[in-house]
Protein backbone atom coordinates (compact mmCIF):
# COMPACT_ATOMS: atom_id res chain seq x y z
CA UNK A 1 0.00 0.00 0.00
CA UNK A 2 1.14 3.55 -0.61
CA UNK A 3 -0.05 6.53 1.39
CA UNK A 4 0.97 9.84 2.89
CA UNK A 5 2.29 9.54 6.44
CA UNK A 6 2.89 12.80 8.34
CA UNK A 7 3.18 14.60 5.00
CA UNK A 8 5.64 12.10 3.51
CA UNK A 9 4.77 9.72 0.65
CA UNK A 10 5.58 6.15 1.77
CA UNK A 11 5.33 2.75 0.13
CA UNK A 12 5.07 -0.67 1.77
CA UNK A 13 7.92 -2.73 0.29
CA UNK A 14 10.04 -5.82 0.71
CA UNK A 15 13.74 -5.60 -0.18
CA UNK A 16 15.28 -8.66 -1.80
CA UNK A 17 18.67 -10.04 -2.71
CA UNK A 18 17.70 -12.45 -5.51
CA UNK A 19 21.24 -13.91 -5.64
CA UNK A 20 21.06 -15.25 -2.08
CA UNK A 21 17.25 -15.52 -1.78
CA UNK A 22 17.25 -13.16 1.20
CA UNK A 23 14.43 -10.70 1.96
CA UNK A 24 14.06 -7.79 4.37
CA UNK A 25 12.07 -7.91 6.44
CA UNK A 26 11.73 -11.68 6.66
CA UNK A 27 8.01 -11.32 7.41
CA UNK A 28 5.70 -8.47 6.51
CA UNK A 29 6.94 -5.25 4.96
CA UNK A 30 8.87 -2.09 5.69
CA UNK A 31 7.99 1.50 4.84
CA UNK A 32 10.09 3.25 2.20
CA UNK A 33 10.04 6.99 1.59
CA UNK A 34 9.51 8.09 -2.01
CA UNK A 35 11.75 11.10 -2.66
CA UNK A 36 11.97 12.78 -6.08
CA UNK A 37 14.98 14.73 -4.80
CA UNK A 38 16.99 11.50 -4.72
CA UNK A 39 18.14 10.64 -8.24
CA UNK A 40 19.12 7.02 -7.49
CA UNK A 41 17.10 3.81 -7.30
CA UNK A 42 17.25 3.03 -3.56
CA UNK A 43 19.42 3.92 -0.58
CA UNK A 44 19.12 1.93 2.63
CA UNK A 45 20.71 1.81 6.11
CA UNK A 46 24.00 -0.08 6.44
CA UNK A 47 22.57 -2.73 8.80
CA UNK A 48 19.75 -3.49 6.33
CA UNK A 49 22.32 -3.68 3.50
CA UNK A 50 24.29 -6.27 5.51
CA UNK A 51 21.18 -8.22 6.54
CA UNK A 52 20.33 -8.59 2.85
CA UNK A 53 23.91 -9.85 2.27
CA UNK A 54 24.32 -7.21 -0.42
CA UNK A 55 27.77 -6.50 1.05
CA UNK A 56 28.78 -10.01 -0.09
CA UNK A 57 28.24 -9.15 -3.77
CA UNK A 58 30.51 -7.15 -6.09
CA UNK A 59 30.24 -3.56 -4.81
CA UNK A 60 30.48 -0.32 -6.76
CA UNK A 61 31.56 2.93 -5.12
CA UNK A 62 30.26 6.31 -6.16
CA UNK A 63 29.94 9.86 -4.93
CA UNK A 64 26.50 11.23 -4.13
CA UNK A 65 25.46 14.78 -3.35
CA UNK A 66 23.56 15.24 -0.12
CA UNK A 67 20.66 17.71 0.20
CA UNK A 68 23.01 20.17 1.93
CA UNK A 69 25.36 20.12 -1.10
CA UNK A 70 28.09 18.01 0.52
CA UNK A 71 29.53 14.98 -1.29
CA UNK A 72 29.42 11.56 0.37
CA UNK A 73 30.62 8.16 -0.74
CA UNK A 74 28.19 5.30 -1.17
CA UNK A 75 28.64 1.63 -1.94
CA UNK A 76 26.07 -0.48 -3.67
CA UNK A 77 25.07 -3.35 -5.88
CA UNK A 78 21.99 -4.64 -7.61
CA UNK A 79 18.94 -5.89 -5.77
CA UNK A 80 15.17 -5.96 -5.95
CA UNK A 81 12.36 -3.89 -4.44
CA UNK A 82 8.90 -5.47 -4.28
CA UNK A 83 5.85 -3.24 -3.80
CA UNK A 84 3.61 -5.17 -1.42
CA UNK A 85 0.26 -3.87 -2.69
CA UNK A 86 0.78 -4.86 -6.33
CA UNK A 87 3.54 -7.47 -5.91
CA UNK A 88 5.39 -5.49 -8.60
CA UNK A 89 9.14 -6.09 -8.46
CA UNK A 90 11.78 -3.70 -9.76
CA UNK A 91 15.50 -4.40 -9.98
CA UNK A 92 18.04 -1.64 -9.57
CA UNK A 93 21.12 -0.26 -7.85
CA UNK A 94 20.69 -0.36 -4.08
CA UNK A 95 23.25 1.65 -2.16
CA UNK A 96 24.14 2.61 1.37
CA UNK A 97 26.14 5.37 2.99
CA UNK A 98 27.07 6.63 6.44
CA UNK A 99 24.19 8.28 8.27
CA UNK A 100 21.37 6.73 6.24
CA UNK A 101 18.64 5.69 8.68
CA UNK A 102 15.64 5.06 6.43
CA UNK A 103 14.84 3.38 3.14
CA UNK A 104 14.52 5.94 0.35
CA UNK A 105 13.31 5.23 -3.19
CA UNK A 106 14.25 7.74 -5.86
CA UNK A 107 13.55 8.72 -9.44
CA UNK A 108 15.33 5.69 -10.96
CA UNK A 109 12.84 3.53 -9.04
CA UNK A 110 10.00 5.64 -10.47
CA UNK A 111 10.89 4.88 -14.11
CA UNK A 112 8.03 3.02 -15.80
CA UNK A 113 5.57 3.90 -13.04
CA UNK A 114 2.83 6.47 -12.69
CA UNK A 115 2.58 8.25 -9.35
CA UNK A 116 -0.46 10.21 -8.22
CA UNK A 117 0.39 12.36 -5.24
CA UNK A 118 -2.55 14.46 -4.08
CA UNK A 119 -2.00 16.31 -0.82
CA UNK A 120 -5.52 17.75 -0.91
CA UNK A 121 -7.13 14.34 -0.56
CA UNK A 122 -4.08 12.69 1.11
CA UNK A 123 -3.91 10.21 -1.79
CA UNK A 124 -0.74 8.52 -3.06
CA UNK A 125 -1.18 5.89 -5.76
CA UNK A 126 1.28 3.93 -7.87
CA UNK A 127 0.60 2.04 -11.10
CA UNK A 128 2.55 0.73 -14.08
CA UNK A 129 2.61 3.06 -17.13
Amino acid sequence: MSYILDGTPVIEVVLENPFFSVAYPKDGYVLAVFDTGYEGFAIIPKDTFRELKLNELHLHRRKIMLPNGELAESVGTYGRIRIVESNLAKDGFIETSEGVNEIVLGVEFAEGLTFILDYCTKRFEISVC
